[in-house]
This record gives C-alpha cells, structure tokens and sequence, in this order.
C-alpha cells in the first residue's frame, strides 16, 4: 500500500477532528481587543476553550487592572488560576507578555496594530520584538485579532502533526512549522479548523502516547506509530561520557616547562699578572695654627669739670672696631599735592571808593531826598 501524501494526510486530519471536536469552533470568539485576546491566548495554550474562559473571567473580576498583574509574583498569579492544568506555566506567559508590552509603549494598547495598513508579518514582526508572548501566542492574536491566514498550533497540536510527519524546523532552526497547512484549508474555514484541532489535541496533553490515539492516527498514517512525539528542537543528542580514571593512576600535572633565552654575558678576562698595589698618597705636614692678634685696649680719659656747671662731662671713649650703622630702607618720595591758587585781592585805592574816611572806613551814603509834586508846585512863584 502506497504511503499517503500531505494533502491527503491534511484531509484526513479534518474529518477525524471534525468528529471529534464535540461542537468546538463552531460559534466565533468573542469580540476582545488586541491585548486581550493576546492574553486569552495566554490561558488557552495546551488546554481547552471552557477551562481557559473559567481562567480569564478570574482576571477581569478578581485584579483591578493589567499593571496589577504584571507586578505580581508568579506565584500568586497561579493560586487564582486553578482550573489550568498547569497554572504556574499559564502564569508566567502572561506576566512576561505584560511586562515586554510596557517596556516597549508604557501602556497596555495594542490597538495601533489594528489601524495600520501594514502586511500581517510585519504585525507578527512587532509582536516578536515586544517579546509579546509565545509563538503560539502570536499566532492566534494573528489569525483571531487581525484576521490573517494561518493555523495557529500549540505544543499539544504539534505533537499530532509529529506523529503525522507533517511538521519541519524552519530554516533558522528556532521554529517548528507546518508548511502547505494553509494550502489545503481555506480562510474561510481556517477558524474552525484550528479550534477544532485545538480542542482535540488537548485533551491528548497529558497522555501523548495514550493508545487511543495512536489508532486514530494510524488509521491517516500507518507510520504515526513509529514516530516519536517530542519536539526535534528541544532533543539534543546526549553528551560523550567522560571517562574516569582511577586516583591510583593519576599522576601530578607538571608545569609546561618554558624554555627562556638569556643574554649571552661575555666573559671576564682572567689577569696574566697579579695587579700592583695602589699607593697611597704621603700625608703632608700640617699647618701651625696663626694665632688672632690681641686687641689693642684704649686707655679712657678722665672726665673734664666744667667749672660753671659743676658738672662732670664725660667723653666716650672711641670705639676700636667700626659699626657699620643700619640706613633704613628709602621711603618714595611722596608727592606732595600742589596747593590750589587763590585769586589775588585787588586793592582799592582810597580815591576810587567814595565816602571813605581816613582809616579806609567806609560812610554811608546818604539818599536824596525825594520831593512830592504837589510841593514842588507849591513852591514855584507867578511870574
């Protein structure tokens, strides 16, 4: 029997799921805004829809706002999430999608990447340098917020495309991808599709080799048996055992020996004859010591008498060494500030000042009688 192709292994992956699915996918998510349905996606990794909307309604009612969440410890964080089967991981998506959006805007809105007319990869491309989550993460807020053409696939639905062959790293080797998924399924079904999955593939979670599930993906694959589930990106190959010798056969570590070049030195000339003494040279005679000559003492004179005063005058003796007396430093000379010139007194003689006595007094001057015209009148005679 020919082994199936992917297209075929793809359709046969939707009719199992679709039965499968038990009605999930079939009413549309509910509208939310970017950041959260970035958070919802948070809580829906690797758990399904009823218990990752039982989560989410704990964190709108229980904390008042997202910088509460993102300030609180991961622990904390886990005892209000409960219903996740692995609450302590759910936790720390959110808190660390919380805390990579305000590093990058200082705010907790991502509607601008709704309003832009950029391509849906560069959307992707800022969600990944906000370090906004998971790729799983990124993915669903890709195809559910901003509407985009692609299947977004969690650890639990990536361990069935394994079995199934239908999953290869990327070309950068960060990324395990499904190429030619979006091919085979059209947009239009493409959210069906991948919550169908989605709800299928987690409740395989916990139990990926459970037999149950084998058989169902043995009958798309006969091949899905001999596969294994884990992912080719985490498996590295064991490390080469070191081998561990005995302490009896150990022996010390010696040091490198370091081979150092020295100067050459040349070499002393050995002496043919033995060296002369050197000679010392004749003490010479000291000089006799010149003795100071002694001081001259000046006889004093008497005191003379001075018969009138009767007082005895003494004279000083001369002095036998010379002083040298101390001039005392120069003062400038200060100038001296010229005096002002007064105006000179003119002198009056006796003539030009009238009324002037002998002494050069002066009189006063006697005022002329003023006379009234009506006297005057009076004093005129007919003629």
């Amino acid at each position: 029997m020919a082994a199936p192709t992917k297209n075929q292994k793809i359709e046969a992956l939707v009719k199992l799921v679709q039965k499968r699915s038990r009605g999930a996918g079939l009413t549309p998510p509910p509208q939310r805004t970017v950041l959260e349905t970035l958070m919802y996606a948070a809580l829906l990794e690797n758990t399904t829809f009823d218990k990752a909307d039982t989560a989410f309604t704990v964190l709108e009612n229980y904390y008042i706002d997202w910088n509460e969440i993102r300030v609180c410890s991961a622990r904390e964080l886990a005892d209000t999430l409960t219903d996740l089967p692995n609450p302590e991981a759910a936790a720390e998506r959110v808190r660390k999608a919380l805390q990579g959006i305000f590093e990058k805007t200082y705010m907790f809105d991502l509607e601008d990447l709704c309003k832009k007319g950029k391509a849906l990869a560069e959307h992707i491309k800022t969600l990944e340098s906000m370090l906004a989550g998971t790729p799983y993460m990124i993915q669903y807020v890709a195809q559910v917020a901003l509407d985009g053409h692609l299947i977004p696939l969690d650890d639990a639905s990536l361990r069935i495309m394994r079995r199934l062959g239908l999953s290869q790293i990327s070309n950068d080797g960060t990324q395990e991808i499904c190429v030619g998924l979006d091919r085979v399924i059209l947009k239009k079904s493409s959210l069906t599709f991948a919550a169908q999955l989605h709800h299928f593939a987690a409740g395989y979670y916990d139990v990926p080799d459970s037999p149950e599930l084998l058989t169902q993906l043995s009958a798309i694959d006969p091949e899905a048996v001999n596969r294994s589930w884990t992912s080719p990106i985490l498996s590295s190959p064991p490390a080469p055992a070191i081998p561990v010798v005995p302490v009896s056969e150990t022996k010390p570590i010696s040091k490198p020996e370091t081979s150092v070049v020295k100067p050459k030195v040349p070499a002393k000339e050995t002496p043919t004859t033995k060296p002369s003494k050197p000679t010392t040279p004749k003490k010479l005679p000291a000089k006799p010591m010149m003795k100071k000559p002694a001081k001259k003492s000046v006889p004093v004179k008497p005191a003379a008498r001075d018969p009138k005063k009767g007082v005895e005058s003494m004279k000083k003796p001369a002095k036998s060494i010379k002083t040298v007396k101390k001039t005392p430093p120069k003062k400038a000379p200060s100038k001296k500030l010229a005096k002002p010139m007064l105006p000179k007194k003119k002198v009056v003689s006796k003539k030009a000042v009238k009324g002037t006595t002998k002494k050069g007094q002066a009189q006063p001057v006697k005022k002329p009688k003023t006379v009234s015209p009506s006297k005057s009148l009076r004093k005129r005679k007919p003629k």
